[in-house]
């Protein structure tokens, strides 16, 4: 009865034991999974905005494309399930060329005339006669 009472208690304890660990390991994991995610995910979301909100469409559609292209390694493949799978979309987002400086249609501010003359009077202005 000694040998069957013993051998009933180191069960429950290593089975409570290797519970406890599993749900601390698994707990980890996800906390891990949830911060590696949410850091670079959410700065790659506001870094879209940023550049949907100044008009620059075609940047944050190649930002978007990185951003799908970043989440289907993370999803799937070698990365799968790691950090630098989703990590370095901040990386990819520093590749793709800023367009800010970009002038499609002439000078910045269009209601004024461009002038290559500077600091000129007029005649009629200087004339005293």
């Amino acid at each position: 009865m000694k040998t069957f009472l013993t051998i009933t208690i180191t069960a429950a304890v290593t089975w409570i034991a290797a519970g406890l660990f599993h749900g601390i390991r698994t707990g980890t994991e996800r906390l891990w999974m949830v911060s590696a995610m949410k850091a670079p995910g959410g700065m790659a979301i506001r870094d879209i905005q940023a550049d949907m909100n100044a008009g620059r469409f075609e940047v944050a559609k190649e930002k978007v494309d990185a951003l799908a292209q970043t989440w289907q390694r993370f999803s799937s493949g070698p990365d799968s399930c790691s950090g630098a799978g989703i990590g370095d979309v901040m990386v990819t987002f520093s590749k793709i060329p800023d367009r800010t400086n970009v002038e499609p249609n002439g000078p910045a501010n269009r209601s004024q005339p461009f002038r290559s003359q500077t600091n000129q009077t007029s005649g009629a202005a200087g004339s005293d006669r």
